[in-house]
């Protein structure tokens, strides 16, 4: 293995009238440094992306619900639950009307109420007790209806029709705006918050009849399998996907696209490995057959140049996989220096990111073993050499 080695290594260095193909060589390398590199950074970033709009909608969109008719599947017991009222409603303030969806928490029932309270602005989220009337609202809302923290606005049920001496109506209540959250997404500007009671006499319905059981998932992508099981099973349900799910499936999509054209960035490289290496054998032609007449078999003929090839592959993999983890984690320092700052346009945290030891390993093995699936050609062309042949005019 050691002789082996060595030559693919005399093989690779190449003589001065052979530097043409230890450049389209070395050239090849550079280019699989890029790739991987480029990848692992942009699929970081993505990563980083997904993960913001996850925790800053999903934190606040139920993750998944049931009618409190149904009894919960026994595959989710596990998970936390939260009681909830859910319906959409339209908001009148002196200034405007704007159109949202109501959620009706009980606080000390609420799983994620000490979340909600980190992401209050101002007011306080225990404000929501039954019979206050009371209202928290995102910070969109606010700027789209022009009130501030104790103003009075109507809420009307667009759902619920109540009867009047002018006909059909919408049911309505005043509520006082006591507290503004703020989770820097969509979910501000779509979703309020009252106290579960206080709902349910908006839609003058009993709570029993309107209430719904709220699923706290651990990761709120796990719904893909989950509602599947759930559709198997015949329960009826409600998930975030009928809130955001076009969204999130842009979003995989892009990320998606994104990889799939540095994936081809690197399989031109891996092409370039393969060029390289079919002129290496025709410029080492009678180099391989006095080395096969020295007693080198064609099996290792074949490991000299699949050795020479994958030496070029794995060494640009490597090396592109350090620089794509160091720049990942350095992003938003390497665009300020270039005068890109992003950080002005993303609220002042800059680029987010995320890095999946997972997909780091598999882009950096794909590009390995890509590399050496390139070589198998010509290592193979190279092994049916013939020695006389190949010297009858040397």
């Amino acid at each position: 293995m050691k002789l082996i080695g060595f030559i693919a290594w005399r093989f690779s260095r190449g003589a001065k009238q052979q530097r043409f193909a230890s450049f389209v060589s070395w050239f090849s390398t550079l280019g699989i440094t890029l790739g991987v590199a480029s990848l692992i950074t942009v699929i970081s970033v993505m990563n980083g992306f997904e993960n913001q709009l996850k925790q800053r909608i999903l934190n606040l969109v139920p993750h998944l619900t049931f009618s409190e008719q149904q009894l919960l599947p026994s595959s989710l017991s596990g998970f936390e639950q939260s009681p909830l009222v859910l319906s959409e409603v339209v908001l009148q303030s002196p200034n405007n009307l704007h159109a949202a969806m109501m959620q009706g928490i009980d606080v000390k029932l609420q799983v994620d109420a000490e979340l909600l309270r980190k992401k209050m602005l101002i007011g306080d989220l225990d404000s929501l007790t039954s019979g206050s009337y009371n209202v928290v609202i995102g910070i969109g809302v606010a700027n789209a209806l022009g009130v501030r923290l104790g103003d009075t606005i109507r809420l009307l049920a667009t759902e619920r029709l109540v009867y009047t001496p002018i006909g059909e109506m919408p049911s309505q209540r005043n509520f006082v705006v006591s507290g503004i959250f703020e989770f820097a997404a969509e979910v501000d500007k779509q979703f309020i918050l009252v106290n579960i009671d206080d709902s349910a006499r908006l839609l003058r319905t009993s709570l029993k009849d309107i209430s719904q059981q709220r699923i706290f998932l651990d990761d709120p992508f796990q719904i893909e399998t989950i509602a599947e099981q759930l559709e198997q099973q015949a329960f009826e349900f409600q998930d975030w996907r009928s809130f955001y799910g076009e969204l999130f499936a842009a979003v995989k999509m892009e990320k998606n696209m994104m990889g799939m054209l540095f994936c081809l960035i690197i399989a031109v490289a891996a092409f370039n490995i393969l060029s390289s290496l079919v002129m290496m054998v025709g410029e080492k032609r009678a180099d391989v057959a006095i080395l096969q007449t020295l007693g080198l078999s064609r099996d290792k003929v074949v490991m000299v140049f699949v050795m020479q090839g994958a030496w070029s592959g794995c060494i640009g993999a490597a090396v592109g996989a350090l620089s794509g983890w160091w720049l990942s984690n350095n992003i938003n320092m390497v665009m300020s220096g270039l005068g890109l700052n992003f950080a002005a346009n993303l609220g002042g945290s800059g680029l987010p990111v995320l890095q999946r030891s997972d997909q780091i390993v598999f882009i950096t093995v794909a590009a390995m073993l890509l590399s050496i699936v390139a070589t198998i050609y010509p290592a193979w062309q190279a092994s049916k050499i013939h020695p006389a042949e190949a010297l009858r005019y040397e």
